[in-house]
């Protein structure tokens, strides 16, 4: 049991880092390649968003989390909250 938790608590965060970053730097190379042959920058961002929809699309299936949980209320202070933190964004 603790070798299990070692690696959710320890292990996972880490490869889930190196592997974000992989993927950066990968579509990093594929955006100046496209932009080079002629891409616009507006259509790379419109396929990137494209694909990154459908591969987390199947998320939600296979998410373990329980689904009963209400929400909470969307009350005036949390519409503040959010609305600060995307003019900080």
């Amino acid at each position: 049991m603790a070798k299990r938790y070692y690696c959710y608590k320890d292990f996972l965060p880490f490869a889930v880092m190196v592997t974000m970053e992989c993927i950066n730097v990968g579509l990093n190379t594929l955006f100046k390649a496209a932009t080079m042959k002629g891409m616009s920058h507006h259509v790379f961002v419109v396929y990137a968003y494209s694909v990154a929809a459908i591969c987390l699309l199947p998320a939600q299936f296979i998410s373990k989390r329980s689904r009963v949980v209400p929400l909470p209320p969307l009350d005036f202070s949390i519409i503040c909250r959010i609305g600060l933190l995307g003019l900080i964004g």
